[in-house]
């Protein structure tokens, strides 16, 4: 993966920013990425990238306030329409894929470098399981008919697992604990494994068939990334 730049539009007088972010995006290859650096969160640029990048853009909230925000976007190596399965999974593969180096600083005694890269991570899997809770699962519920105890009770209980390893971890980070952090990174890893799986091969093909069409897919998307 290529190095990552950043783009700080803190300084730039508003009428630059948007065309700024926006050459910097048309200059990235496939799947290549920046990130951009703002004083709040820009959801009317979220928009402005849904309606003139329709299909062609990945956007990951790494930091999220309350005085700095950090946006990763992404250019999407395949264009158009997605799914709720694609597009959740490949969150789940994008946030998997930082434990591991958390786990590689812990070990290397680099703790702090270790909690400001797992804070990116407890970013992106808080605001994951929120838009589960507040869109997908309501979503899920309305259209088959299934609440209670199903599918969507079992992945609410076990995010409040996930919640407390997650705090755990942030805890043991912050107060130099290796050992402990590490433990409870591993209790972390072995926990999602379980929970991804389920939601990637139960819950999210299921929302995706009661669907009814590409496009009712897409837009629910759209509205989990606007959340």
């Amino acid at each position: 993966m290529p190095v990552t730049r950043e783009l700080d539009i803190r300084t730039l007088p508003p009428p630059r920013r948007h065309p700024e972010i926006f050459g910097f995006f048309d200059a990235l290859k496939p799947d290549e990425a920046f990130v951009l650096v703002n004083d709040h969160y820009p959801k009317p640029l979220l928009h402005q990238f849904e309606v003139e990048r329709p299909g062609r853009f990945e956007w990951s909230v790494l930091e999220a306030g309350p005085t700095r925000f950090r946006i990763e976007i992404r250019r999407r190596a395949a264009e158009g329409a997605r799914n709720v399965t694609g597009y959740l999974q490949e969150d789940h593969e994008r946030l998997d894929a930082i434990v591991p180096e958390v786990q590689a600083l812990v070990r290397a005694g680099s703790l702090p470098e270790a909690g400001a890269r797992f804070a990116e991570f407890t970013c992106g899997l808080g605001r994951h399981i929120e838009v589960e809770e507040q869109v997908l699962f309501p979503t899920f519920e309305e259209l088959t008919g299934m609440s209670g105890g199903g599918p969507t009770f079992v992945m609410r209980d076990e995010h409040v697992e996930i919640r407390r390893l997650m705090d755990a971890t942030t805890g043991a980070l912050r107060a130099g604990d290796a050992a402990k952090a590490e433990e409870s990174l591993q209790r972390l890893t072995e926990t999602l494994a379980t929970h991804n799986m389920k939601e990637e091969r139960m819950l999210y093909p299921m929302t995706d068939q009661a669907l009814r069409d590409d496009q009712a897919r897409d837009d629910l998307v759209k509205r989990l990334r606007a959340f």
